[in-house]
């Protein structure tokens, strides 16, 4: 009974100092928050707040103030002890996208490029197991290699994401916004500027331009319109006129730019030699137009062709198309058209038979737009032109055949 009577002392005591070890731990927590509040006046408020949270284990509550904490210009400085010291404790209980951001928010604020690193390393292999949260850092710390000139690692973090995301159901739109940001930010870098382009109109429909800060949107606005001009395989502008990029830019000291993309998306080529005698300077402070001022010339007369043969495709339209209409419209001599012809069916803009005696090119197919106000107003009128036909010809043929009518 004695022995019994010792153990059952012994057991209470090792719990009791367990116990101890838990308060220790707390309280050592507690007066760390307090010491944060005591060097950042303004934040003591929000360090109350958290130890209030924290002591009742409120953690949805707690993850909403860490999150506002670490957008806090003047907690910057604290941060990384408040999750080595604070959040690393409870880590475990939050939510893993809302951890995820606030850990990358902790990474950026990294003194060291190394430790900065290390650490997005690491918290990418503690959120390995979640999907999303697992593509949103590996997003964001691709970012941050390539802010640090680590571009083809990178890439390496961007198609771990890629693997994680593609083709899974439910992912938010936070993340596939964090995966575009990224994939975007190294095609600007790496190239070429029709990925570039693609991947920041994606970005775009994730992450507005209206939710961004407004130096970011202006700069994409701008990198967008630069690469819609200079990015190969990009003939049809429709879709980036219709959104608020060019609108933006027209507000802004970069309206020449707003212009240039108009006078290419309309084919227009003397619209285009205006531009370019007016803003030759501002034209020439850009190195990516000036190193592509050949690909420009005939990008825009490419796009002066299909415009000019949309003109033809529809019911009723003639699609036998003269060398001579063409060459009226593109300002090229006679004996460029065929050329031109043929680049623009290498480059697969438009389908058809092109006639070298006769010349003249008979049209199958122009590659498909996003169609402006005033070209679905003339293929209203083409459809209503050839419904009229349809229906004048089946009038005919009643009358000239009249057992068939009943």
């Amino acid at each position: 009974r004695a022995r019994a009577r010792a153990d059952a002392v012994a057991a209470n005591s090792s719990s009791s100092r367990r116990r101890a070890g838990m308060d220790s731990k707390s309280q050592a927590i507690i007066a760390f928050l307090h010491s944060c509040g005591e060097a950042t006046p303004s934040l003591a408020p929000a360090y109350a707040q958290m130890e209030e949270l924290y002591k009742r284990k409120l953690w949805h509550q707690l993850t909403v103030a860490l999150e506002e904490l670490v957008g806090k210009e003047e907690a910057a400085s604290q941060l990384v002890g408040v999750y080595d010291t604070f959040i690393s404790d409870f880590k475990h209980k939050l939510n893993e996208l809302a951890l995820a951001r606030i850990q990358i928010a902790v990474a950026l604020r990294y003194t060291d490029e190394a430790a900065a690193i290390a650490f997005g390393e690491t918290v990418a292999d503690e959120q390995s197991d979640d999907m999303e949260a697992g593509a949103f850092v590996l997003c964001e710390l691709a970012r941050m290699l390539l802010r640090f000139g680590e571009v083809d690692k990178c890439k390496d973090k961007l198609d771990l994401a890629a693997a994680k995301i593609e083709g899974a159901a439910g992912v938010t739109a936070e993340v596939q916004a964090a995966f575009y940001r990224a994939r975007s930010a190294y095609f600007k870098i790496k190239g070429p500027a029709s990925e570039f382009y693609r991947a920041a109109l994606l970005l775009l429909a994730y992450a507005p331009l209206g939710e961004m800060a407004t130096a970011e949107a202006l700069e994409m606005c701008f990198d967008l319109g630069i690469a819609a001009l200079v990015g190969e395989g990009l003939y049809n502008f429709g879709e980036l006129l219709e959104h608020p990029v060019v609108s933006t830019l027209e507000a802004t000291q970069f309206a020449w730019l707003a212009h240039l993309l108009r006078a290419f998306s309309a084919g227009d080529i003397d619209q285009y030699e205006a531009l370019v005698a007016q803003h030759h300077t501002k034209l020439e402070q850009q190195p990516a137009l000036l190193s592509n001022t050949n690909f420009l010339k005939e990008k825009i007369t490419l796009m002066c062709l299909t415009q000019t043969l949309f003109h033809r495709i529809g019911p009723n339209a003639d699609r036998t198309v003269p060398f001579a209409h063409i060459a009226s419209a593109s300002k090229l001599p006679m004996d460029q058209v065929e050329m031109l012809l043929m680049r623009g069916l290498s480059l697969g803009l438009i389908r058809g038979v092109i006639d070298q005696v006769d010349q003249t090119m008979r049209l199958t197919w122009v590659q498909p737009r996003v169609l402006a106000t005033e070209q679905i107003g003339m293929m209203t009128q083409r459809l209503s032109a050839w419904a009229a036909t349809v229906s004048s010809t089946l009038t005919e043929l009643d009358a000239l055949t009249p057992e068939f009518a009943t």
